[in-house]
Parts: C-alpha cells; structure tokens; sequence
C-alpha cells in the first residue's frame, strides 16, 4: 500500500515539457484531434482556446464545465487507460504526463503518433509548458497572453516580504503520512505565497514521513485535501496533535485539493487561496 501510494501520488501532481515528432509552423499541420490524458493538461488546452481540438480526455476531467462531456478514453494511470480508445479516435497529438504515461511512447511512435509529455517541479514549469502548447496548437499569442497574466497575479506574492515566514504542513495522505517536498511544484505554491514548507529540505516530491517529524516540526499551519475525507476535527483529534500551533491557533485547512495539484493555469489561485488561508485570524 505504501509503496502504491508513493508512486501514485508522486505522479499524480507533475507537469512540463517535451515534444515528438511537432507539427510544423504551417496552419494546416497544427493538430486537430487531440487526446489530453490528464485534467491539467486539459485545463491548459482550454485557457489558450484549443478546447475545439481536443476530442477526448480521461475520466477524471471535470473542469472546465465544457469538457466534461467529452468522450472518455479511461482512467488516469496505465491500469485503466485503454490504449485501443486512445487510437480509435484517430489523434494527431496525445497529451502524456511524465511517469505515469511513459508505458504509452513506444505504441504512439509505432503508430507515428505525435505525443507530448508533461514534466516539471514549479510554477515557471507550468509557464513554459503553457507556451510551448500555444505553439504547438497555434494558439501562441493566447498562450503568451495566459502567462503573461499569470505572472502579473504572482508577482505580489513573489515580491512581498512581511519578515518572519508562516510553516505550512501540506498533507497529501495520512495512511501513512504523505506531504510534500523541494521538487513538488506545490512546494513551489507555499513558498509563492509567501510560507515555508516544514519539509522543503526533502527533495523526493512526495515523501512519506513520520508523524513524529511532523509534531517536532510544529507547522503553523495545516493544509487537508478535500478528497481525504478528513475533517479538521479529526486532525485536532489525533494523539499529540493537540498542542501543534496549527491547531491550538485554528489554522487547520480543508482546501480543494483539484485547484492545488493540478499544474495548469488555476495554479495561481491556488497561491490566491493559500495567502488567504495565512492571512486568516
């Protein structure tokens, strides 16, 4: 279970850059039939205006509203994707995500199908990633406007320094206990938002940790996924969690955990969500 949940959730979260076989700089060779395998990509798709080109997605797409109603070529991992969809709808471009897709790369060039994988560990990852997108669909003037906003929305963050940072403690899963280190583009989120990641100094993306490292730790703040199911009682409720900071102060926190791990262009709201969450009193 451990070692399932570490590769799952280390993959879950990552995103950013290479590209086989590109169209060519013509109109006519931008790809019209794009399949997007994970919900970020396809979240990036839609903010440039490719939304038209894509023809399917996994099950997991849920935003924006209009891709949901795609047609559905399987799961997020290799066990519930089914490749034979995948080729059935006849794509010029497969949209990848780096570990969790790479099984897919020898069948799409045996087929001399044009992929793109995604792979990055921060925010400017997901920059460039957006741009090279633009200019692999023909959408780059939209994607430089994207980013360029992007920019602008972080760039109160990145610039302001009120002395002393807060200690955020992100919990990725409990069962064991799994957060966030260096390489995890969320780290990246923390640190935009002007906080501290307790365990920015591991450099795994998503390492399991001890509980006894967390509480000697002593965040300042707590953040909860959604989808765990966890309510902030339960975390108060814990043996020894009584007396953490985070607790004691109520900075305990149930955030959409969609908003948070996907690198796509809600990135910044995410850093917008968290400064909120530490200006709280």
């Amino acid at each position: 279970m451990k070692k399932y949940l570490s590769v799952f959730f280390a993959f879950l979260f990552v995103v950013s850059a290479l590209y086989a076989r590109k169209p060519k700089a013509k109109e006519s060779s931008y790809p019209k039939s794009i399949v997007a395998l994970s919900p970020a990509s396809v979240e990036i798709l839609f903010a440039i205006g490719a939304g038209n080109q894509v023809v399917a997605v996994s099950d997991l797409t849920d935003y924006p509203p209009e891709a949901v109603s795609l047609p559905k070529v399987g799961g997020f991992d290799g066990k519930t994707l089914s490749m034979e969809k995948i080729i059935s709808y006849k794509p010029d471009l497969v949209y990848l995500t780096e570990g969790m897709h790479n099984f897919l790369i020898q069948e799409l060039e045996a087929n001399k199908i044009a992929y793109y994988v995604s792979k990055g560990s921060s925010i400017a990852s997901v920059e460039g990633e957006i741009i090279d997108l633009g200019k692999i669909t023909g959408h780059e003037k939209e994607a430089k406007i994207l980013v360029t906003e992007m920019k602008q929305k972080l760039s109160s963050f990145r610039n302001s320094d009120d002395g002393e940072k807060v200690t955020v403690y992100y919990e990725v899963w409990n069962a064991p206990y799994m957060s966030v280190g260096s390489t995890s583009f969320i780290n990246d989120v923390i640190t935009c938002a002007g906080a501290t990641n307790i365990f920015a100094d591991l450099k795994e993306a998503y390492p399991i940790v001890s509980e006894e490292t967390i509480i000697a730790r002593d965040p300042d703040l707590i953040i909860l996924t959604a989808s765990s199911g966890l309510t902030v009682q339960s975390v108060a409720n814990r043996p020894a969690w009584a007396n953490l900071k985070a607790v004691k102060n109520n900075k305990v926190f149930l955030i959409d955990d969609n908003l948070y791990s996907r690198p796509g262009p809600r990135i910044v709201d995410a850093v917008l969500d968290l400064e909120n969450h530490i200006k709280k009193n």
